[in-house]
């Protein structure tokens, strides 16, 4: 969307308290008095539509998750923990394009670790994972599904719908996959040291869950 430098008039007590709103917001001043009339006008821009998918998939996130810090812009950050010997913390950081593109966004997916073993296994999960998802979903997702995984850490692009979607409708099953991905991760970790079951049942709690989403992305 195009933006133009414009000359206002303003009182100065009005100024203080757009800046007061613009503090609380996490915006500039220009940000929020370009949302004020937005929402005056009954104009949704970019950024607002941003905030309401976080705000979306902030409110649709699991017990399982807990937010890292407060949302802003365009990204979300939570974590949780695995059960793996010392229980490390998992970080999955959401960044949603402002762009209404075949991608949505992204998520990735890190742990503050550099244990060898976990590594490894988390590598060999992602692997499991990302098989798991061209066998089920592979077909029915708009666009090629990007992935990098790399010592232990994981990233896979979050693809648009097709046909119309709701800003809520798309945070909230930004928050379902997040959970999909969560449970599923736990449950195979909870099957090791024998790699084979830990694919069977990852396979088979993926196959149950899958077919309980209503949007796939």
């Amino acid at each position: 969307m195009n933006k133009s430098i414009y000359s206002l008039v303003l009182s100065d007590e009005v100024v203080d308290a757009v800046d007061a709103l613009a503090r609380t917001a996490g915006l500039s001043r220009s940000a929020m008095i370009n949302r004020i009339l937005a929402e005056r006008v009954a104009f949704v821009t970019p950024e607002m539509r941003l905030q309401e998918i976080i705000e979306s998939l902030a409110r649709s996130m699991t017990d399982a998750f807990m937010l890292a810090e407060k949302p802003t812009g365009s990204t979300l950050s939570a974590r949780t923990s695995l059960k793996y010997r010392y229980k490390p913390t998992v970080k999955y950081s959401v960044e949603i394009y402002s762009e209404n593109g075949k991608r949505a966004g992204e998520l990735k997916v890190s742990f503050r670790s550099q244990n060898a073993a976990l590594i490894a296994d988390l590598t060999e999960f992602f692997k499991c994972w990302t098989a798991l998802e061209q066998d089920y979903i592979a077909d029915k997702i708009n666009g090629d599904i990007l992935y990098t995984i790399q010592d232990g850490r994981f990233s896979r692009t979050l693809n648009m719908p097709d046909g119309n979607i709701s800003e809520d409708e798309l945070g909230t099953a930004v928050a379902d996959y997040m959970a999909m991905l969560d449970g599923t991760m736990k449950e195979y970790f909870l099957k090791l040291p024998d790699e084979r079951e830990a694919m069977r049942s990852a396979e088979e709690l993926y196959r149950k869950t899958i077919a309980e989403q209503s949007v796939i992305i």
